[in-house]
């Protein structure tokens, strides 16, 4: 360990903050994977890591091993590059690739899903910091490539397009429910848009107990970790890129959202209060205790996609597990 540490001070600064970097984003990666393991949530400082989580084809804990393989290679061979010009130039290449890597998923967040991973902005941060280290002339290579790879992927076109009705969205909510409430088959049926870090969410399905006498699916924005409803069957297959991409579809970006299916028209209402209110007025129980009385504007559909918005809401990129609300 001693002649570890004196070959270490011997070495250039640059050097040794490259392998301090390397060397931190080994044990992050490697705490991120033993968390994930372990069925506990992640390292994130947002909900914006659970909606990324979501839209990729394979498990974020691969994403995290071909992380930790990343930083553990810059590593060793940076340690072992002093006595080799091959491997310094290897260290390159696997930087610029890995810089390139993080330029195609940085967009994918900002272009497709629109809202950012904490966690995976520290990782990207350690990529370029490793970048940096390397010298001017190969910063500017890679902010070159980064570059390059950040305009070329904004260029594409990710979003669901439709041919100017939301039927076909709608008919596949049903891939995204978590879990559906029975109700009367003469009454509504209704989605509700949520999360379980959202507080307004948590209060419109709690508010849900007694039972309600329209039909309403639960279809999350983000993986569910917590759930007011333990009597209802829960769907372990559910998807929440089919409910992201019907809530891009429509340029929805705050929850809770009830999306109300009627034989005319759709109608989406935006807010706990508001959300609270229809509720009690088209799908109480009859023998069910309404809730306090709601200030809302009343308004006729007149067209066949009606939306109400209420403060009452929070952003589909941000956890708001803290948001203290007003009762």
């Amino acid at each position: 360990m001693v002649e570890l540490y004196r070959q270490f001070q011997k070495r250039p600064l640059a050097t040794k903050l490259s392998l301090a970097v390397a060397l931190g984003g080994s044990l992050l990666t490697l705490i991120q994977i033993i968390l994930l393991e372990s069925g506990l949530d992640g390292i994130c400082f947002s909900g914006g890591c659970e909606i990324v989580d979501s839209q990729t084809t394979i498990p974020p804990v691969f994403f995290n091993f071909f992380g930790l393989v990343f930083f553990q290679a810059v590593f060793w061979c940076a340690w072992a590059g002093r006595r080799s010009k091959d491997l310094q130039f290897y260290v390159r290449m696997l930087l610029l690739a890995g810089l390139a890597a993080e330029g195609v998923l940085v967009s994918f967040q900002y272009v497709v899903v629109e809202t950012f991973c904490t966690y995976c902005l520290i990782v990207f941060s350690l990529v370029v910091l490793l970048n940096l280290l390397h010298g001017l002339h190969h910063a500017v290579t890679s902010a070159a490539i980064f570059v390059a790879v950040v305009i070329a992927f904004s260029t594409l076109q990710f979003k669901a397009t439709t041919s100017g009705s939301s039927d076909a969205g709608i008919k596949d909510l049903g891939k995204g429910a978590y879990a559906v409430l029975p109700g009367e088959e003469s009454k509504p049926k209704l989605a509700l848009f949520f999360s379980s870090t959202c507080p307004h969410c948590e209060r419109v399905i709690k508010s849900l107990q007694q039972g309600t006498t329209c039909t309403v699916s639960f279809n999350p924005v983000s993986k569910v970790t917590k759930f007011p409803l333990t009597t209802l069957v829960t769907n372990e297959h559910y998807d929440v890129g089919v409910n992201r991409t019907f809530m891009m579809s429509l340029g929805q970006k705050s929850i809770p959202v009830l999306l109300v299916e009627q034989q005319k028209h759709i109608q989406l209402i935006s807010g706990g209060n508001a959300i609270m209110n229809y509720l009690d007025k088209s799908c109480r129980l009859p023998s069910a205790t309404p809730p306090p009385k709601q200030t809302l504007n009343i308004f006729e559909p007149t067209k066949e996609l009606v939306l109400l918005i209420q403060d009452d809401s929070c952003s589909d990129d941000v956890d708001c597990e803290e948001i203290k609300t007003e009762h």
